[in-house]
């Protein structure tokens, strides 16, 4: 097996430290042989490396020396998952205007008693579909501008409202991409 050689020839110590440091990092945990032929320069890489806690021993005193830089932890990789976990509270998607089916009265005031509820930290409430007839309903605006006021941002789906033929009531237009994705892989709460 080969091991890793760093000539360290006519540079300074700065020089010297930045190609270490960048060898090091290029190949962490790999045994090094490091050889030069100023005596200041062997004594700052020396430093430089039992800092990082690597093992220096020395194959060749005067000049040119040898440095051998015995194995040191490998890191061990970070397995990041395929897509962010979603957030404790997660956002809310109103994709209906009522809960169905059944009397409509009935699913209104439990939906927006619903929606009424929602938590301090909910990411956002997006109104898609056909929730975006809430905006006709003036105690549904009311119930949503009273989520704003609580800190929750209440958004609505710009196909939707094009769709629809409608204004946002004064709540922020958003591209339907952000809660398509967060739908796609289940990160968002759907009601």
């Amino acid at each position: 097996m080969d091991i890793l050689t760093l000539e360290l020839l006519d540079v300074t110590v700065f020089q010297a430290l930045l190609e270490l440091r960048g060898l090091l990092q290029d190949h962490p945990g790999e045994p090094l042989r490091i050889r030069g032929e100023e005596e200041l320069l062997r004594v700052n890489v020396t430093g430089f490396l039992e800092k990082q806690g690597r093992t220096v021993r020395v194959n060749r005193a005067g000049i040119p020396w040898e440095l051998q830089v015995a194995p040191g932890p490998r890191p061990v990789p970070v397995l990041s998952p395929l897509a962010p976990a979603p957030p404790a509270v997660m956002p809310v998607l109103l994709l209906r205007s009522a809960f169905a089916p059944g009397d409509r009265a009935l699913g209104r005031r439990l939906l927006l008693e619903t929606i009424a509820r929602l938590e301090v930290g909910t990411p956002w409430l997006c109104l898609a579909h056909q929730a975006v007839e809430l905006l006709e309903d003036p105690g549904a605006v009311a119930l949503l501008e009273g989520l704003r006021g609580r800190g929750i941002p209440v958004q609505v789906s710009a196909a939707s409202l094009a769709h629809s033929g409608q204004e946002s009531s004064g709540f922020e237009v958003v591209s339907d991409e952000v809660w398509q994705k967060l739908l796609v892989r289940g990160g968002v709460t759907v009601l």
